[in-house]
């Protein structure tokens, strides 16, 4: 909501959530006209354009299959599914409805990974030989978010990167996962990458930053070309405050807040999806087919991390 403040194609015209006095606060805040009662009712909205669902991972379908037998266009948050056949049904379903299918995959519109996307196609970097990605978050975040697999809540971001670097096909995966706290899943995961064009990837995610520290996230991305090498980081950022209370790094990248609006890549994504939606055309920077490949990976991983063992991956679309 902060985000499509930023966005002046777009207006929020109706909210709905099944927590219907959060709904409403939230309408109060941001000045949305109507709260719905149901998601029928958000979707049958006659003067609705687009629904974004944002849901928590495993709930993303319905709303998503509502949507679209309404005839709306659909962005909803990654992970795309939590396995394959949501995301074939999802986009059977965008294709019946000849509506736009857009997952949020972020980075995609992160200033410093479009940049890294744009040098590597432009063949300064060489032939990629190996990528490396660090994704680290604060521990009290944990209880919410380790609802899913590290792998497939955190890790597909940078799987998706590296999807999107090599155009490169995932041949075979390698998981480990650890727990340092009490979680339903790892709190701690690694994952090796084996590409059919040679290049190999890791991924680490980790739920373990002390919350006194200060620092909201620690990610960083290296990618090693046979003609040249990228170093990206997010933490330690440019912008810090010192306080009697600690220290604090605030993020200037995803969605820096901005005179009551989230700028960056956050409103990047949404904006370029609006103009898709009033153009008429299909998404193309992030393509559902795409946001399938990074689930079918992360997916692997997981299997990967629980069964101690090699996974191959033979069926790729």
């Amino acid at each position: 909501m902060q985000a499509y403040r930023a966005v002046r194609s777009a207006e929020i015209a109706a909210v709905f959530d099944t927590d219907a006095a959060l709904a409403r606060r939230r309408a109060a805040e941001f000045g949305i006209p109507r709260v719905c009662a149901s998601l029928d009712e958000i979707c049958t909205l006659p003067d609705l354009h687009a629904i974004d669902v944002v849901t928590p991972e495993d709930a993303h379908l319905e709303p998503v299959l509502k949507a679209f037998a309404s005839g709306k266009h659909v962005f909803v948050e990654k992970p795309f599914a939590l396995n394959l056949e949501h995301c074939d049904r999802m986009m059977a379903a965008a294709t019946a409805a000849g509506r736009a299918l857009m997952v949020g995959q972020i980075l995609r519109f992160e200033t410093k990974y479009a940049m890294l996307n744009d040098e590597v196609r432009s063949g300064r970097m060489g032939r990629i030989v190996s990528m490396y990605a660090r994704r680290n978050r604060i521990k009290t975040l944990l209880p919410r978010y380790g609802r899913t697999h590290p792998a497939i809540e955190n890790s597909i971001h940078d799987i998706d990167l590296m999807l999107w670097y090599t155009g490169a096909r995932v041949e075979r995966v390698r998981g480990y996962g650890r727990k340092a706290v009490a979680s339903v899943h790892h709190d701690t995961f690694w994952g090796v990458l084996e590409f059919d064009s040679g290049a190999i990837g890791v991924v680490e995610t980790i739920w373990l930053v002390p919350q006194p520290a200060g620092v909201m996230l620690d990610d960083a991305f290296e990618l090693v070309g046979d003609a040249g090498v990228a170093h990206l980081r997010l933490e330690p950022g440019s912008l810090t405050y010192w306080r009697q209370t600690g220290s604090e790094s605030p993020d200037v990248s995803y969605d820096p807040r901005v005179n009551r609006s989230a700028r960056g890549a956050l409103r990047e994504e949404l904006a370029y999806f609006c103009e898709c939606v009033l153009d008429g055309r299909l998404p193309q920077v992030i393509t559902p087919i795409e946001a399938k490949r990074a689930v079918r990976v992360a997916m692997a991983l997981v299997e990967s991390a629980l069964s101690g063992r090699d996974v191959e991956i033979r069926q790729w679309d």
